[in-house]
């Protein structure tokens, strides 16, 4: 099952909607549909619940935003953005983050809560005379989902905004990423774990199942968001010193851009190749994957290669010197399989997400 759902780029930053916000989208609409139940037809209730779920997730967008400004302005540039319930986490490479900055970054998330909470608030007093109370009703969910929202952020849980804040203090007094990030992602599955069992006991106890039931799931929220971020802070530790030149390959196929797919068809069936590319005088122009040269047959003969390849100018590349573990994260976040490996305007290598999965994998085994 696919970890994430692809929203697009904003400024650049690609934006990922974490698969977690599936049943916490549908906890939203069984919640607001349980709230109006008599009021309204189940029908009309259901719609109120997706269109409240949906100004929801607006707002944990609009949260993330902030974040990625402040971050931007305090000079950490956002790799990507990945949307949970609880808000966006900003991915800033190890090189790039400051602590200082950081923990403004961790603020800028509480505070932005409240202040979207506080419009929502206004929207729900400006609407409380009007005949049906239904508009009103809704603006004060939305405004209590978000001042949640802001107080669960307050845990000092990675990725959570206090996680960020406590990492940031951790990397000052330890002078050490890696070790705050693991403290900080250590104390989130802990919490995360608490939470689950808080839940569940909540929900055997008489008492409010939905409170449980809710507390089980942001639980289980914190505590996956954790492992990952877990997971990613050892594979940089694994592959910490290794650059792309280490991990690059010259076992890519070259073909002419001038060339139709009717000629060379049969080279690229032959050469058991997913990625081909594009080469004149030595310089990239562009790669060629077979889901670009799904060409019918009467379009063979018409169709250059130019036609169908993705342009130099649109491609992911790095030089043989960045670090391989950004690249293996690049390839995450905008979903490709490869990188063109460039110096001064020329191909060098390849990187395919293969080969630093591999590496990891020899050297576990190795350590075993």
């Amino acid at each position: 099952m696919p970890r994430y759902i692809n929203l697009g780029e904003v400024f650049g930053v690609p934006v990922r909607l974490h698969y977690t916000w599936l049943p916490a989208l549908l906890l939203i609409v069984i919640a607001l549909a349980q709230q109006f139940h008599g009021l309204y037809p189940i029908w009309l209730n259901i719609i109120h619940g997706i269109v409240a779920s949906l100004l929801f997730l607006a707002s944990m967008y609009a949260r993330a935003l902030a974040q990625n400004y402040v971050a931007i302005n305090r000079g950490m540039p956002v790799r990507s953005i990945t949307l949970y319930v609880f808000g966006g986490v900003p991915r800033i490479t190890e090189q790039d983050t400051k602590p200082v900055p950081d923990l403004l970054v961790a603020a800028a998330g509480p505070v932005s809560s409240i202040l979207i909470a506080g419009i929502f608030y206004a929207l729900a007093h400006a609407l409380s005379g009007a005949e049906d109370p239904m508009p009103a009703e809704f603006m004060q969910w939305l405004f209590f989902f978000n001042i949640m929202i802001a107080l669960f952020n307050l845990i000092p849980a990675f990725p959570l905004d206090g996680g960020r804040g406590l990492r940031a203090v951790l990397q000052l007094a330890m002078r050490s990423y890696s070790r705050a990030t693991r403290i900080a992602t250590l104390t989130g599955r802990v919490i995360g774990f608490l939470l689950i069992a808080v839940g569940i006991a909540a929900i055997i106890l008489p008492g409010n199942w939905f409170a449980g039931v809710a507390t089980v799931v942001f639980g289980w929220f914190l505590e996956d968001a954790a492992t990952t971020a877990r997971r990613q802070v050892l594979v940089r530790d694994a592959l910490r010193g290794t650059t792309a030149h280490d991990m690059m390959t010259d076992a890519y196929t070259p073909i002419k851009q001038q060339l139709t797919f009717g000629v060379v068809r049969e080279y690229i069936i032959n050469s058991g190749q997913h990625c081909f590319v594009v080469i004149e005088d030595g310089k990239l122009q562009g790669i060629v994957t077979l889901s670009d040269i799904q060409i019918p047959e009467k379009r063979w003969d018409s169709t250059r290669i130019s036609d169908v390849m993705t342009p130099a100018n649109r491609l992911k590349t790095a030089p043989p010197d960045q670090p391989a573990v950004d690249l293996l994260e690049q390839m995450e976040d905008y979903d490709i399989e490869q990188i063109p490996i460039v110096k001064e305007d020329k191909l060098v290598g390849m990187v395919t997400r293969e080969r630093p999965l591999r590496f990891l994998k020899a050297r576990a085994v190795l350590r075993a």
